[in-house]
């Protein structure tokens, strides 16, 4: 069989890029309609949800889908399941 190697749309590659900069490990999903339209979904199993990585998250500048900081309910619980508003920029053409 042979498929093609997978690659992220660009504005996912930028923020993953980016998340990776700043010590994150997530795959993101920019989410550009529906009703959590301009909001990122953020995911990694393996990571752990933890106090310390919220507020890294907060510190990068993302809130969550209602704009508020981001907490310990903001996700699931338990793995990095998340989603939160904020650059935007990394959405528009480089």
């Amino acid at each position: 069989m042979n498929r093609k190697p997978f690659t992220l749309r660009p504005e996912n590659q930028r923020m993953k890029d980016f998340l990776a900069a700043n010590g994150i490990e997530a795959k993101p999903k920019w989410l550009p309609d529906g009703s959590l339209k301009r909001r990122w979904m953020l995911f990694n199993r393996e990571l752990q949800y933890t106090e310390q990585l919220w507020e890294k998250l907060n510190a990068l500048g993302f809130r969550d889908y209602d704009g508020k900081p981001l907490n310990k309910y903001s996700s699931n619980g338990s793995c990095l399941s998340v989603c939160v508003m904020g650059h935007d920029e990394l959405v528009q053409e480089a």
